[in-house]
């Protein structure tokens, strides 16, 4: 249900959605900060950062059915070539049950698995997870970057897996005023039985890189978005020509599909009036991890027979939004370091906006098992 965009100012002012602050998981700790009296935020920023470390590690169980790599297959189709597709669905196993049990899962599509699991009334006003929030005054959220090392494959045989996340560091910057929070939060994911082994044990080690910035007035938020109709401003753009590129348009679909298949209810991605009038954005915003799945997807379809990716580390530098164009490169930088067993390579991936300047950024490195 979309709620309306007076009702859902006043419920910021609250801490979710819903039921009485009672109610709420986030009851003990969503609360607001001011500045200190010498006008410093730093003493109360420690106070933030103790707390939110000191959060419990959460675990969640998903069970690696084909169901929704399939789905975010079937999503992605129209906007992708053939050549970067995963590889069952290139295959011919275009519905869920011509997917054997013995395909591996492709290497970014554990994201659209282990969704969160709360209620409405436990998230966020802007649909987010409390569990990531440092709280008010800081309310704005944006997918800052991260990094994903895979050690493992799971395989679509519907076992059970377990993912590991906690709040592992919080840092702040910017002047004052102007601070921004950023959070990082470490998963693991592992087969069920590997749960209490040695950390070589995780199948996947991530490390998502989230923001969170002040919330803006009504007023902020007009001038926000003026000044976004009005471009990036400064564009800054790739060093390297790509060795290989995809361009396409993602539509309002593709970004409710994701979001449904992640069970992502961030208002950023649903609601173009909660874009332009709360958070000063001139339209839905493209999602930081499906960013993040498409270069991974257009980098495997450079890779050589028997080759996979290893490790990826990016950034988010400016936002991708719905109806506008952009393009998805890849260039090899490089051999990396080889044994005996194992020879590397190394990439660069990045992702640019209609205007040709940076979006995202990363380094990759693959690996010939």
């Amino acid at each position: 249900m979309k709620v309306p965009y007076i009702a859902l100012r006043r419920l910021q002012k609250s801490q979710c959605i819903g039921y009485p602050v009672s109610r709420l998981y986030s009851v003990t700790w969503r609360r607001g900060y001011s500045s200190s009296s010498n006008g410093s935020f730093q003493g109360n920023f420690e106070a933030i950062r103790a707390e939110m470390l000191a959060r419990p590690t959460q675990l969640s169980w998903d069970v690696m059915s084909p169901t929704n790599s399939s789905l975010l297959n079937i999503a992605l189709a129209d906007f992708i070539p053939e050549s970067c597709q995963a590889p069952a669905y290139q295959a011919g196993a275009k519905t869920i049950e011509k997917v054997d049990a013995t395909t591996e899962l492709p290497q970014g599509h554990h994201l659209v698995y282990f969704p969160l699991q709360k209620t409405a009334s436990e998230l966020c006003p802007d649909g987010t997870d409390p569990l990531h929030s440092p709280g008010g005054p800081f309310e704005r959220r944006m997918w800052a970057g991260g990094s994903i090392e895979f050690n493992d494959d799971f395989r679509l045989d519907s076992s059970k897996v377990v993912c590991k996340e906690r709040v592992d560091e919080v840092t702040m910057k910017g002047s004052e005023g102007q601070e921004k929070i950023f959070v990082d939060v470490l998963r693991e994911y592992m087969r069920e039985n590997d749960s209490n082994g040695p950390s070589m044990s995780r199948g996947i080690r991530e490390r998502r890189g989230l923001v969170f910035m002040r919330g803006v007035s009504k007023e902020q938020a007009r001038e926000n978005l003026a000044k976004a109709s009005l471009g990036r401003g400064r564009v800054v753009k790739a060093p390297n020509t790509p060795d290989f590129s995809i361009s396409l348009t993602p539509t309002p679909t593709l970004l409710f599909h994701y979001s449904a298949l992640t069970f992502n209810a961030h208002l950023i991605h649903l609601d173009p009036e909660f874009c332009r009038e709360v958070e000063g954005h001139r339209n839905l915003l493209f999602h930081g991890p499906l960013s993040l799945t498409l270069m991974l997807s257009v980098l495997r379809s450079q890779l050589h027979p028997g080759e996979k990716i290893h490790k990826i580390d990016y950034r988010n530098l400016a936002p991708l939004y719905v109806n506008e164009p952009m393009r998805v490169c890849v260039r090899y930088s490089g051999d990396g370091t080889e044994s005996a067993e194992r020879k590397s390579r190394k990439w660069e991936v990045w992702v640019e906006d209609q205007e040709g300047g940076l979006s995202v950024r990363g380094t990759a490195l693959s690996q010939k098992m």
